[in-house]
Formats: structure tokens, C-alpha cells, sequence
């Protein structure tokens, strides 16, 4: 059995749910858009390394290469993973974030081997600090807008969630 609840309790009880979720909506669509500080850092360890791969190497300098790329991005991910506040429960990513991923893997591969292949096929000099530099621009002209894009419908669905819980 249960207790009769006045619809002013009700639509308290609602709004004492929904503001901090509101903060927590802020916060990821905060996260998406600002500080850029990961992603310049992300990309200038990604350009060092495919310049790097454009240079004559002994096989034990490559090895020491990809120690020191695979190391670069680990401090990253532990830094930046550790500055963020709000995480959310995987069921609040929507397909959106998953297409976000690939298309970002495939852009940023086809630039690579694109870029590669125009510098081969022109003969270019410094042709991997072209083609690093190639690559960098179209990530960063990916990333804002597709993070924003990823992010958008959170705030919808959470609102969706919370109208069909108090409708129960």
C-alpha cells in the first residue's frame, strides 16, 4: 500500500532530481567543448610520432619510438581521465558516441594514408611533416564539433527519462 502523495511534494521531490542532473548535463556538454588543452596535447604527440615514423630509423629507434608514443598517450589518458568530474553511466552514451569514434578512425587513418600517398606520388620533401601536418588539421577540425555533436542529445534523453519517470 502506498501513502497518498500531494502533487506539491511530488514536483518537489521532481526538482530536487532534476537540478543536479542539469549540472551534470552542464558539466558533459562543458567537457565537450572546452579546454582544448587534451586535445592540442594529443595532437602534437600524434605529429611527433608520424613525423618521427618519416625518418630513416634503425629497427631499435622504432621500437624506442613506439615505447615512448604508447607511453606519451598513457600520461595523457591518466591525466586528463583524473580532471574529469562527472562520469556517466555507460547506458548514457548514445549510438552517437560509438559513430563519433569510428568516423574519427577513419578520418584521421585516411588522412594518413591520403596525405602518404599524395607525398609519395609528388615526391615531396619533408614529406612526413606534411603528412603530419595534414593529419592534425583535419583531427582538430573533427574533433570540436564532432564532441559537441556526440554530447547534444544527452540533455534530451535524460529529460525523456525523467518525464517518463514522474508519468509512472
Amino acid at each position: 500500500m502506498s501513502a497518498p502523495v500531494s502533487a506539491e511534494q511530488a514536483w518537489q521531490d521532481l526538482q530536487r532530481i532534476r537540478v543536479p542532473q542539469e549540472r551534470v548535463y552542464d558539466e558533459v556538454e562543458k567537457r565537450a567543448s572546452g579546454d582544448p588543452r587534451a586535445t592540442y596535447a594529443m595532437t602534437a604527440t600524434v605529429w611527433v610520432f608520424l613525423v618521427a615514423m618519416g625518418l630513416d630509423i634503425p629497427k631499435w629507434g622504432l621500437w624506442l619510438l613506439l615505447v615512448g608514443y604508447f607511453a606519451a598517450m598513457g600520461a595523457l589518458v591518466v591525466a586528463y581521465s583524473r580532471r574529469t568530474r562527472v562520469q556517466l553511466h555507460r547506458s548514457r552514451y548514445s549510438w552517437r558516441s560509438g559513430a563519433t569514434f569510428v568516423a574519427g578512425g577513419v578520418i584521421s587513418g585516411g588522412t594518413v594514408v591520403l596525405s602518404g600517398r599524395l607525398v609519395d606520388a609528388l615526391a615531396l620533401p619533408y614529406g612526413s611533416v606534411i603528412q603530419a601536418t595534414l593529419w592534425a588539421a583535419s583531427f582538430l577540425l573533427f574533433v570540436g564539433p564532432a564532441n559537441r555533436w556526440a554530447v547534444s542529445p544527452l540533455r534530451r534523453r535524460g529529460a525523456r527519462t525523467l518525464d517518463e519517470r514522474a508519468d509512472r
